[in-house]
């Protein structure tokens, strides 16, 4: 008699549950990587704003790279869009900071509008001009879709 051993790759171990916060979620995989782990509302909501806070600093990043490249606009509009996408994307970034201060105040009437507040004029004075940079709209697209998974979960208070 022969005995046969089938081993699984751990990439083929059982799916992760899904989480409770993430039921609502239009983006629920990417919803639960996000929280994974999260045994509370809080620490999901904690989770979702670092995710957007990451992102947005990679966005930070982009927009910091690819910004002095802009080419074929006058000088003053060149430093005019880089100032004006450098004051939008310093704003993402605050507005995530008092996110979770209004969160850890409880506060989740701040905590939301914070989270919600996406500031365009970056995009608009770059569209103005017809400048397309696709790394910086990749960055933000994935950003919205953080932003997405974080105002699901915050829906999901008890």
């Amino acid at each position: 008699m022969t005995t046969f051993l089938v081993l699984k790759k751990s990439s083929e171990a059982q799916p992760v549950p899904m989480s409770q916060y993430c039921r609502n979620c239009t983006i629920p995989d990417l919803c639960n990587r996000v929280v994974n782990g999260a045994t509370n509302w809080n620490e999901a909501m904690v989770k979702s704003i670092d995710a957007c806070t990451q992102i947005a600093y990679r966005i930070q990043n982009v927009t910091n790279d690819i910004l002095p490249q802009i080419t074929g606009v006058e000088p003053q509009t060149k430093t005019s869009i880089q100032s004006t996408c450098k004051e939008a994307v310093d704003s993402v970034v605050s507005d995530l900071e008092e996110a979770k201060k209004a969160l850890n105040k409880n506060d989740s009437g701040t905590m939301i509008s914070n989270l919600a507040a996406f500031h365009t004029d970056c995009a608009d004075a770059l569209e103005q001009f017809g400048i397309k940079f696709l790394p910086l709209t990749e960055v933000v697209g994935r950003y919205m879709q953080f932003m997405c998974v974080a105002l699901s979960v915050a829906k999901t208070q008890p």
